[in-house]
């Protein structure tokens, strides 16, 4: 009898490794947390994923509006999206990029770290970014501009984030213009970084347990 049991409970011990692992998955909710998913989607796709429950939304509405305040009252341009869930704060070309140039200017980090600090935890915030132009020059040219602006920005943001912060970007040149383009003042606000912040799945753990606080 003994025999038995030993050989029955060898038998368990072999199988529940894979248990525990098939139960730690199910339960997971990083498990699909992974910049390759990302980098596939469209820009409104990666705005939606990470998706927030309804038994979430009222505490993550809560904590985003108070963040989207917070940095209202540093000067910047903050708009909110996704029924309040996601905060968009843009920034100007002209107030991180040198006159006509590709290059960060010298004042852009006092300009982008603050916003970056908000994303020390990488996991309560995935960051998505698009680099828009004015329609001055061609379409390929504008393209261009967006690209190497952009790999301006991502290199500079590289050696000022967490490694494992999720940050995926999108180069939109001029196709995508909040202004006439036909007035100065309406093409300065074309030329602009948007930045979206959206929940992560540590901030839509924490809203589910009550214990999303800002």
């Amino acid at each position: 009898m003994k025999k038995y049991l030993s050989i029955i409970l060898s038998a368990l011990a072999a199988l529940m490794p894979g248990w525990i692992s098939a139960k730690s998955n199910s339960t997971d909710p990083y498990k699909d947390y992974d910049e390759t998913r990302f980098m596939d989607m469209s820009l409104d796709e990666n705005i939606l994923t990470p998706a927030v429950g309804k038994n979430e939304h009222a505490a993550i509405k809560t904590y985003m509006t108070r963040l989207a305040q917070d940095l209202a009252k540093k000067n910047y341009i903050v708009d909110m999206t996704r029924n309040d869930e996601v905060v968009v704060v843009t920034v100007l070309s002209d107030d991180i990029f040198l006159p006509n140039d590709t290059l960060l200017s010298p004042s852009a980090p006092s300009r982008l770290t603050p916003i970056l600090k908000l994303f020390s935890d990488p996991f309560m915030m995935k960051m998505v970014y698009s680099v828009h132009t004015d329609n001055t020059g061609s379409a390929p040219y504008n393209m261009r501009l967006s690209h190497e602006r952009n790999n301006s920005i991502y290199d500079w943001m590289l050696d000022n984030i967490n490694e494992d912060l999720i940050v995926i970007p999108y180069e939109m040149g001029d196709t995508d213009p909040v202004a006439a383009n036909d007035t100065r003042d309406g093409r300065r606000e074309n030329r602009r970084v948007e930045i979206f912040m959206i929940p992560g799945p540590k901030m839509i753990t924490l809203a589910r347990k009550g214990q999303l606080l800002k």
